[in-house]
C-alpha cells in the first residue's frame, strides 16, 4: 500500500491536467490515468482499483483497503465527535481505510490567528486525554502548535502553523 501512495503522489500533477480538460475528453483523459495508475502498482504486485471522479483519486486495493484524495471538502464521513472550524477554508482532504480501520485528514487556511485556532481545538478536545500539546515558537519566522488527543475511539492531530501573515492547518483523525 505503500508503493501506492507513492505512486498517487506522483499522480497528482497528471490529476490537475485531466481535470482542466473538458467533456468527453476528460472521460478519455480520466481512463488513461487510472489504467496507468492501476499497471505502475500491478508492476509493484499490487492490485488496485482506481477511481477519478469528482475531482478526487480513489484507490481501492485487493485487501479491501480504501485511499481518497483530493477534494476541498470534509470527507463524507468524518466523525462528528470531531469538530471543523467554521474558518478554515480547506484546500485539500483525504480518507483511507487500512486494516479495517479509518483515517481523515483536512489542510486548509484558517481566517485568524494560529493561537486562536490552537485554543479552540484544545476547548474542543478538553474532555479528551491529552497526548502531545507542543508550542514552538521561531520568532519571525513563525510559530508551530501541536495538539493531540484521544477519546478512546479516535485519535486527533492538529497541526497548526503561523508565518508570514498566513496560518495552515493539518487536522487529521485516525480510529483507534
Amino acid at each position: 500500500m505503500k508503493k501506492i501512495i507513492i505512486i498517487a503522489v506522483i499522480t497528482v500533477v497528471s490529476l490537475a491536467l485531466v481535470f482542466s480538460i473538458g467533456g468527453c475528453a476528460q472521460k478519455a483523459a480520466e481512463n488513461l490515468v487510472e489504467k496507468a495508475i492501476e499497471q505502475a502498482a500491478a508492476a509493484e504486485g499490487e492490485d488496485v482499483d482506481i477511481d477519478l471522479s469528482e475531482g478526487e483519486l480513489n484507490i481501492t486495493d485487493d485487501e479491501g483497503n480504501e485511499m481518497s484524495f483530493g477534494g476541498s471538502d470534509i470527507p463524507e464521513d468524518w466523525p462528528s465527535v470531531v469538530p471543523v472550524n467554521n474558518g478554515i477554508e480547506i484546500a485539500f482532504s483525504a480518507s483511507q481505510t487500512t486494516d479495517g480501520k479509518k483515517g481523515w485528514s483536512i489542510s486548509g487556511l484558517y481566517n485568524g490567528s494560529g493561537e486562536e485556532l490552537y485554543n479552540y481545538y484544545k476547548n474542543e478536545l478538553s474532555g479528551w486525554d491529552e497526548q502531545s500539546d507542543v508550542t514552538m515558537d521561531a520568532g519571525e519566522d513563525g510559530k508551530t502548535y501541536t495538539y493531540q488527543a484521544s477519546n478512546g475511539t479516535y485519535l486527533t492531530t492538529v497541526f497548526v502553523n503561523e508565518a508570514d501573515d498566513e496560518v495552515n492547518i493539518v487536522l487529521s483523525v485516525t480510529e483507534e
